[in-house]
């Protein structure tokens, strides 16, 4: 079980660095992140996970992503001002989706 969770956690690092090198959230942030993430991983990962498991970590997941949404709009607005390029699509932009897609799977 163990195992089945560290891999979904490394298969995230690309994302999370993503996160970090674009200053959407601090590196405590992302360790806030991580450690919920943990949680609900191992949650889903027991004999018999609860209909109300799968539903706390894909409402974590929304509210999460309506926070990073928040966070890069307003570095875009700063970017802007200060004449740069904007924001890059990154990995980010886009596991937040499959990640909920794959907890619905695995109901």
């Amino acid at each position: 079980m163990a195992d089945v969770v560290q891999y979904k956690l490394e298969r995230m690092l690309d994302e999370l660095d993503g996160l970090e090198q674009h200053g959407l959230f601090s590196r405590r942030e992302i360790a806030e992140i991580v450690k919920q993430r943990r949680k609900f991983e191992y949650r889903l990962q027991r004999p018999c996970p609860l209909k109300h498991d799968f539903l706390a970590y894909v409402q974590y997941e929304t509210q999460l992503g309506a926070l990073r949404r928040l966070r890069k709009k307003s570095v875009a607005h700063q970017l802007k001002k200060q004449g740069n390029k904007k924001l890059n699509k990154s990995k980010s932009d886009f596991a937040r989706l499959i990640r909920i897609m794959d907890i619905y799977e695995l109901r």
